[in-house]
């Protein structure tokens, strides 16, 4: 399961990473599953962190947008898919401090492809329930 907060509350949410989105890399509540924020803290603990980044180059904008998006949701579900029985995956990067944002450059020379990158990495905590 991956989650996010949303003010006092964590929701069990669906990966949205859509080029043609005003943020890009989101997530959508998938309403499963969702805690008030204190009562997760007091039941989970926090066991490591990841930082993700990608990068795409194409000389197609869109099309390196995309692929840049595509490889940074197959990053996430890699490790989502590595969390042991009862691990839950939660989204760290916070809206308005360290978010991820899509950022493109353009080569001077040649072709003068895209290249799409992101501004901060996306930061993912691995939570797993605390001993009683």
């Amino acid at each position: 399961m991956i989650i996010r907060r949303y003010g006092n509350r964590l929701h069990s949410v669906d990966l949205n990473f859509d080029p043609a989105a005003m943020t890009e890399v989101g997530f959508r509540r998938d309403g499963n599953q969702e805690w008030e924020a204190d009562d997760f803290m007091d039941r989970y603990r926090m066991v490591r962190e990841e930082e993700i980044t990608a990068e795409a180059t194409d000389p197609v904008q869109a099309t390196a947008e995309r692929a840049m998006l595509d490889a940074l949701e197959e990053k996430v579900r890699a490790i989502h898919h590595s969390l042991e029985e009862g691990q839950i995956l939660s989204v760290e990067s916070r809206t308005g401090v360290d978010y991820p944002r899509t950022r493109h450059s353009r080569s001077k020379k040649g072709d003068q492809d895209f290249t799409y990158t992101l501004q901060h990495p996306l930061r993912l905590g691995v939570w797993e329930r605390k001993a009683v």
